[in-house]
């Protein structure tokens, strides 16, 4: 099974940002990243970048993260510090929502 996508979709259902959210694994140098996209042809929307070399655990604690500053930009990511009180709220709802059962 692989978990990474299975978070993803879990995520994109269970607490959705205010745009689309699309994952990539790729090679880098960081462990990931999290980049608002606002002109494009598909619309707004958010793109995840997390580093494919990390193992499956890390790449999803990595996804999490970056969902979280999804959450917390939504459409003012110019005024939202990196991990400042609203991260932190967004990254508590995402844990949440990852544990409800």
């Amino acid at each position: 099974m692989d978990t990474f996508r299975e978070t993803a979709k879990q995520l994109r259902v269970l607490i959705p940002p205010v745009w689309p959210v699309t994952t990539r694994r790729l090679k880098m140098e960081d462990h990931g990243d999290c980049s608002l996209i606002k002109e494009s042809k598909a619309g707004p929307h958010f793109i995840i970048r997390v580093n494919k070399e990390l193992d499956e655990v890390a790449q999803v604690l990595v996804l999490i993260h970056e969902w979280a500053h999804a959450l917390s930009w939504g459409s003012e990511s110019h005024r939202i510090r990196n991990h400042g009180p609203e991260w932190g709220i967004a990254m508590s709802r995402v844990w949440q929502a990852l544990n409800e059962d």
